[in-house]
């Protein structure tokens, strides 16, 4: 209230007994102390709910990383900057099998009437073991005389102790009535051999999951033929399923225009399939041995396995007239004019897409075609690419003229774009980069999530000389193999 005019204003002292109980202890104001403490609990607060949800996402990005180091094809994480880890000299022999979380490479070094399996430390170099194949059961009519061409491939399956590599040594020239294949069956750590079972003439082998698969074909006398398969334990030979074909006329040849084409069984297998291909048949079984369907065309040709549950059937053809048949994880039948797309990583994401490649991408490369793995649907497409595309975290990574593209597997849409100048000779990945290595000797390390440039380094600073052009860049147990055209290389980590 206003004080009248005239009159001095008077202020009366009052005592207000509550703000007692606002004073703290020591005598200080609650009301200006309280705000602030509520202040620093709150930022407390947002600080640990910050610390843990970035503890989750260090713990997902570690678990993402463990899974990926499983994967063949991955590199381990390349230092910054990557350096030489060791020379690589063609004594070592070329890879046959590896196995970056384990540790191990094999070689096989080629002499003149045989091959010796080597067992190398993918870290240093060393050599750990060495093994000679024997080929006693498939030498060539003219015995070691001939000094015969030998062939080795190998393929790891599961075991409850530790992985196995089944290795065959494929040997030629071969008699009319077609060769044995030797097959060692060792521990590729220790170089420990466990079993050297044979393949008879005639009979076909793979390896699914855990398992050794023969195909075995009977001809019935009449022109028709019956295929058993067989998969036994790989150390053992003891049998864990069977099962057989129907009777089916059998092709030997295919005449078109001018050419002949020589019919040519085949099997095949990846970890939960086993495929069989023969005059104009494909069929598919589990891992198990349980049928999974067949396929029969009109004419001969050949079939491979697809990724998300898919296979292609592509006959012996005029190829310029597309006649492939797409058979989806449904059953459906889709025209096509692509074969499986050989991918250098494939984590398993983006389950329900199947890569192809077609020759329809001009000269600069092939064409990369993306469809639905359950109706066939094409998806996508992608002219230009070179080499073998990747797949992480649901995105293809491919070399598309002097570009490296990052697409959505499911969608194509680009999700970063960068030139280099030059088309990559090699495209991989460690998980966490792109790796891309130029004809001109330099390594790109490229950011997966945008494509930023993390890391560039000149390899002619890392070897000694002047080494000649890159011959060939590969993936060797988890570490970057460049070899050169004068016969040198090294092994980057």
């Amino acid at each position: 209230m206003s004080a009248p005019v005239g009159h001095a204003a008077h202020l009366a002292p009052v005592e207000l007994d509550e703000l007692d109980g606002l004073r703290a202890p020591d005598g200080g104001d609650r009301s200006r102390r309280f705000p602030a403490a509520r202040v620093t609990a709150t930022v407390v607060a947002l600080v640990l709910v910050l610390l843990g949800v970035q503890s989750w996402l260090d713990a997902r990005e570690r678990a993402r990383l463990r899974y990926l180091a499983e994967v063949p094809g991955v590199l381990r994480a390349l230092a910054d900057p990557p350096g030489v880890l060791w020379r690589w000299t063609p004594g070592v022999g070329a890879l046959v099998a590896g196995d970056s979380a384990g540790g191990w490479a094999v070689g096989a070094d080629y002499h003149p009437g045989g091959v010796t399996l080597r067992g190398t430390d993918p870290d240093t170099g060393d050599q750990r073991w060495s093994v000679p194949f024997s080929l006693d059961a498939a030498l060539p009519p003219g015995g070691r005389s001939e000094f015969p061409s030998v062939w080795v491939r190998c393929t790891v399956v599961r075991s409850d102790d530790a992985p196995l590599a089944v290795c065959a040594a494929e040997v030629s020239p071969v008699a009319s009535g077609g060769a044995a294949t030797p097959l060692a069956v060792l521990d590729p750590a220790t170089g420990s051999v466990l079993a050297t079972p044979t393949v008879p003439a005639g009979t076909l082998w793979a390896a699914t999951d855990s398992l050794l698969v023969r195909a075995t074909p009977a001809e019935d006398g009449r022109g028709g033929v019956r295929w058993t398969l067989t998969a036994t334990d790989p150390t053992t030979g003891s049998v864990q399923w069977r099962s057989s074909t129907p009777v089916v006329p059998q092709v030997h040849e295919v005449r078109i225009g001018d050419d002949v084409f020589r019919s040519e069984p085949a099997l095949a297998a990846d970890d939960d399939r086993v495929l069989l291909t023969d005059s104009g048949h494909a069929w598919l079984f589990g891992a198990d041995g349980s049928p999974r369907g067949d396929v029969t065309v009109a004419t001969d040709g050949w079939a491979e396995l697809g990724r998300s549950g898919t296979l292609v059937w592509m006959p012996w053809q005029n190829f310029a007239v597309p006649a492939g048949v797409l058979v989806t994880a449904a059953g459906a039948r889709v025209a096509v004019g692509e074969l499986p797309a050989r991918l250098s990583v494939d984590d398993g994401t983006a389950p329900g897409v199947v890569l192809l490649t077609g020759d329809d991408g001009g000269w600069d490369g092939v064409a990369l075609v993306a469809r639905d793995a359950v109706t066939g649907d094409e998806l996508w497409r992608a002219d230009g690419v070179r080499g073998e595309p990747l797949l992480v975290d649901g995105v293809v990574h491919v070399a598309q003229g002097a570009d490296v593209v990052a697409r959505d597997a499911r969608s194509g849409e680009v999700r970063w774009s960068v030139p280099l100048g030059a088309a990559p000779a090699y495209l991989g990945t460690d998980g966490s980069l792109v790796v891309v290595v130029t004809p001109d000797r330099t390594l790109h390390g490229l950011e997966l999530a945008d494509g930023r440039l993390a890391l560039s380094v000149d390899l002619n600073r890392l070897t000694p000389g002047d080494p000649a052009g890159i011959d060939q860049v590969a993936d060797y147990a988890g570490r970057l193999l460049v070899r050169f055209r004068d016969g040198s290389g090294i092994v980057l980590g």
